[in-house]
């Protein structure tokens, strides 16, 4: 079996291999304050055997959050950590979603009983890395100066390592000085970039994500300059760049899957998804394993700096996720990839 490729991502300045598990899809059905968080149809045995084959499979990099699953995918996580040892397991973990009872996620008190439950979930004492997960910091941002200093602390006191915040889904830096649709939101994350210092981003990006121009620096270009890492997640589309989900029969999920209220599953979204990429399964086949090699290597060519996240439910999904890469894509696959998906340079996806 062919090893699994690593490498060393800024920012956390360790080598990781280059497909890590998120593991978001393996919290199961989920709510916070009445709104669907989770995923339907997860069975815990299952998930914890795909966590196990995952490591056996070399995949180092393990990305969960204290809501994902109200604490689930940690703990399960976390018996993965008891089973196979902390050692040569790179775990980030995520606050800021979850009050609790407390006024506020990023009050200081529920901030420190999340970290304190997080690491008891996850069976150890430290973090690789710990996400901002939102950019909510409260009224005028009351919250955001002492959540600042928390994360420094922890960080200086050994028990976080890289300290990591989300990017928009769509950002350019130059769009943060425009007026246009995402300039908002542009603008707001190099506040928190500015203000927070990280060394990780999260940010997601698929085929179907636009191109950017010559004069726009991207999220990747962004975090080069600045010496940061880049988590890719959403790289699959969960599942719709798959062809999993059929627009004349879509599917229905429970209130407690974030899916049905996600207009990315309306019947019509997934109806233009799947129009949009017949020619992509025209070009490179319909077998989902060279659909995911296709998908995973253009993300992973695009961004040479960063790891992509892939989500899973049962072992045969992270299987084919680790062990369909084959050969890189060539230069001129990747231009025909482009070709066939973007007919301007700003068009956005429907998936991003």
């Amino acid at each position: 079996m062919p090893t699994l490729e690593r490498r060393v991502l800024p920012g956390l300045d360790k080598e990781v291999s280059v497909i890590g598990a998120g593991c978001w899809t393996i919290g199961g059905p989920a709510a916070n304050n009445g709104v669907p968080i989770g995923w339907d149809d997860v069975d815990p045995h299952e998930a914890f055997a795909a966590l196990l084959k995952a490591h056996e499979l070399g995949v180092t990099f393990y990305d969960t959050a204290d809501v994902y699953g109200l604490g689930r995918s940690e703990r399960l996580l976390g018996r993965l950590v008891r089973e196979v040892g902390r050692d040569g397991l790179i775990i980030s973990s995520k606050v800021g979603y979850f009050a609790g009872t407390g006024p506020h996620p990023y009050h200081p008190d529920q901030m420190r009983h999340q970290l304190n439950t997080t690491l008891a979930n996850l069976s150890t004492d430290h973090l690789d890395a710990y996400f901002f997960h939102s950019n909510d910091f409260g009224d005028d941002d009351r919250y955001l100066a002492d959540a600042i200093k928390l994360m420094h602390k922890w960080h200086a006191d050994g028990i976080i390592g890289a300290i990591g915040i989300r990017a928009p889904h769509v950002f350019a830096q130059q769009w943060a000085d425009g007026d246009g649709q995402h300039s908002a939101e542009s603008a707001r994350f190099l506040k928190l970039f500015q203000d927070i210092a990280p060394d990780v981003v999260q940010a997601r990006f698929n085929l179907l994500s636009p191109l950017y121009g010559p004069d726009e620096t991207d999220i990747f270009a962004f975090a080069r300059l600045h010496g940061v890492g880049v988590l890719i997640k959403q790289a699959l589309g969960q599942g719709v760049l798959l062809g999993g989900y059929d627009p004349d029969r879509p599917p229905t999920f429970s209130h407690t899957d974030h899916r049905s209220t996600d207009p990315a599953f309306t019947a019509e979204a997934l109806r233009v998804a799947s129009t949009k990429l017949a020619p992509l399964r025209d070009r490179f086949g319909h077998d989902p394993a060279a659909l995911v090699r296709v998908v995973l290597r253009y993300v992973l060519q695009s961004a040479p700096d960063s790891i992509v996240l892939t989500g899973f439910r049962h072992a045969a999904q992270i299987h084919t996720n680790v062990t369909c890469l084959g050969n890189p894509l060539t230069d001129d696959e990747l231009v025909e990839i482009r070709t066939l998906l973007h007919s301007t340079t700003h068009e956005e996806g429907d998936l991003t």
